[in-house]
């Protein structure tokens, strides 16, 4: 009669240690990180203040964010992707810095990071706007769609591969060039 008993209880004390270990380990990040979580494990994994200032762009495939103190005098870029398989979020692929080099907005790079996302089919636009970038182009070779920018404003895109050219203009209309970078 004890035999059963302490069975059952020995299982029902194994499928709890065993769900709380799943829930341990999916918190952490073992099977990704989830969407909704995303900006406060950026934040809690590279160490990025409450002042700082964090924009991104997320799609099913990655998560790329631009994060910035107050002063506007460098930059972080971090990437994401969502791995097919078993996975129920993203995980962190890499991140990269960047500094005026005399602390000053105006020694930032002026040009857009373009970022290609191996494997997603997507690259990542990421940029300060220290140029004052206020239209992006793009163009597949038959149409142009044109997307208007907040010149002030830093931004993350991420966009499809493919044909398309894509092009940024500054207020004047000069071409902002496009500077490759791998993460």
């Amino acid at each position: 009669m004890k035999t059963p008993l302490i069975s059952r209880l020995t299982g029902m004390i194994l499928l709890a240690a065993a769900a709380c270990g799943a829930v341990f380990l999916a918190w952490n990040g073992a099977f990704g990180v989830p969407a909704s979580r995303l900006e406060q494990d950026l934040r809690s994994s590279q160490h990025i203040p409450d002042s700082w200032t964090v924009v991104g762009d997320v799609t099913e495939e990655a998560a790329v964010f631009l994060f910035y103190p107050p002063e506007r005098n460098s930059y972080g870029v971090t990437l994401y992707r969502n791995e097919p398989g078993l996975s129920f979020g993203y995980f962190f692929r890499g991140s990269h810095t960047v500094a005026g080099i005399h602390g000053a907005t105006e020694d930032l790079p002026a040009e857009v990071e373009g970022i290609s996302l191996e494997g997603t089919g997507l690259t990542a636009y990421v940029s300060m706007n220290t140029a004052g970038i206020r239209r992006l182009e793009q163009d597949d070779g038959n149409t142009v769609e044109i997307h208007s920018l907040d010149g002030q404003s830093p931004f993350v895109l991420l966009l499809p591969q493919g044909p398309d050219t894509v092009t940024f203009y500054d207020g004047d209309g000069a071409v902002v060039e496009t500077q490759t970078r791998g993460i």
